[in-house]
């Protein structure tokens, strides 16, 4: 019983993503309360450990934002990211703050991405705008939505 109750714990509080699969979450309501309230809530496996404590630890100039958290739900979500973060050297920032758009990872998977934001053409970050089931952890191809600008990537 006891063993239970700590793999259904576990079970809702880690991000599952299979190799070849761009699906990601469930993530904690709190995860997706505070940082989906302003952009999509971007999958912690996207980012190495060392940048989401960077991110985290500047919530108070993020991007030009203040988003400071209470103290003990920040430690809950740093918590999150930090446990559920990748470990593959293909997704960390190169640069401070880190920016998941500016990864290997990233800028392989995407190609060459406009350099200024347009109507037409959605900055990087802005995953939904070609993503469309985003919101729900979801990158997988068949949900893929390219603006009418953008050239898919070679290869």
């Amino acid at each position: 019983m006891k063993k239970t109750l700590i793999l259904l714990a576990l079970a809702t509080t880690t991000t599952v993503a299979f190799a070849g699969d761009h699906a990601y979450g469930p993530f904690p309501a709190a995860y997706v309360e505070e940082c989906a309230s302003c952009h999509v809530a971007y999958p912690p496996q996207l980012l190495t450990a060392p940048g989401w404590q960077a991110m985290m630890n500047s919530l108070d100039k993020h991007y030009g934002v203040d988003a400071s958290l209470e103290a003990k739900r920040r430690a809950a979500i740093a918590d999150f990211l930090q446990r559920n973060a990748s470990r593959r050297d293909k997704h960390a920032a190169p640069a401070q703050p880190p920016r998941m758009t500016q990864t290997a990872w990233f800028r392989k998977e995407h190609g060459p991405l406009p350099a200024k934001a347009t109507k037409a053409l959605p900055a990087a970050a802005q995953c939904e705008s070609c993503h469309t089931a985003a919101e729900r952890g979801d990158y997988n191809e068949s949900g893929l939505r390219l603006p009418a600008g953008y050239r898919k990537k070679e290869g």
